[in-house]
């Protein structure tokens, strides 16, 4: 971790600081727009778009916090690479230092008025994991990881759950963009359900992942992420003692495509328990 903390930025901050800037300056965007979600019209003041499927959206609140952001790494670390939602690639692809960034993930929540989205921004050096910071603009909650330095929401240590019964854990997932995966999903819970206390579903990938490394979700799971999803949130539950993999339960990193996240305990049993299920086969086939 020193080796972190003592890399300087241009302007002399380390990484942390530049990520904690990144995420606040998307974040007080955000917060300068929750007013239009209460419009009548407020799908048109937000310029809600579709991008890639029916239920994959994007807002010029997105690409206005994402363009805060890389203005900022552009000054700060000229010679990163970064991975955005929306923009795609920027600077030096070759660097070992890779930033990855999601303005808004929870867009459709945002849209819609629901007070559960975040920003995150992630560090990852080649393949390992330095660092991760979200943002909940609602809430005014800041989630930050260091690689050996452990997890913390507002500066207070947090850990992972460590609960052990099914029956006891909270489970999380999300939808996704394929039709087909989703009702996957439902069945797999169906076939589940009731040995588990409930379910929820986050609309925010990067915040569902969060919460299962601070104890608010046993466990997270998602059959369809992006690399911005995940990048800052993978850091986080590690750094809080969490278990999270792919959902074949391999090593984990940005570009796995899917995740599962939590308690160590509740992690193994899950696995175990929707080995043979069609939407765990269906990640199979589409790796």
């Amino acid at each position: 971790m020193g080796n972190l903390l003592t890399q300087s930025s241009t302007s002399g901050k380390n990484q942390l600081e530049v990520a904690i800037k990144c995420a606040e300056a998307a974040a007080q965007i955000i917060r300068l727009r929750i007013l239009d979600t209460f419009e009548r019209d407020s799908k048109i003041k937000l310029g809600l778009t579709t991008k890639n499927g029916w239920n994959d959206r994007v807002t010029e609140v997105d690409g206005e916090a994402e363009k805060a952001i890389i203005e900022i790494l552009e000054s700060e670390y000229p010679e990163h690479g970064i991975i955005a939602e929306e923009s795609g690639v920027q600077g030096s692809i070759s660097s070992p230092f890779q930033w990855y960034i999601d303005p808004i993930d929870g867009t459709r929540n945002f849209a819609s008025g629901l007070p559960h989205t975040c920003v995150s921004v992630g560090l990852w050096q080649k393949h390992a994991p330095i660092l991760g910071v979200l943002i909940d603009p609602i809430r005014n909650e800041t989630f930050t990881a260091v690689n050996g330095g452990g997890a913390k929401v507002n500066g207070i240590d947090v850990f992972a759950s460590e609960e052990g019964n099914l029956s006891e854990a909270l489970l999380g997932f999300d939808m996704g963009y394929n039709p087909e995966q989703g009702n996957f999903l439902l069945s797999a819970i169906n076939e589940l359900w009731p040995q588990f206390q409930s379910v929820r579903m986050m609309g925010s990938a990067a915040l569902g992942i969060t919460y299962s490394g601070c104890a608010r979700l046993d466990l997270y799971a998602h059959h369809y992420v992006q690399p911005w999803d995940i990048a800052a949130a993978i850091v986080f539950v590690q750094e809080a003692g969490g278990l999270v993999t792919d959902l074949n339960g391999e090593k984990i990193h940005p570009h796995s495509g899917h995740i599962l996240a939590g308690s160590p305990a509740i992690h193994k049993v899950f696995m175990n328990s929707t080995a043979d299920s069609e939407w765990r086969k269906s990640v199979k086939n589409a790796d």
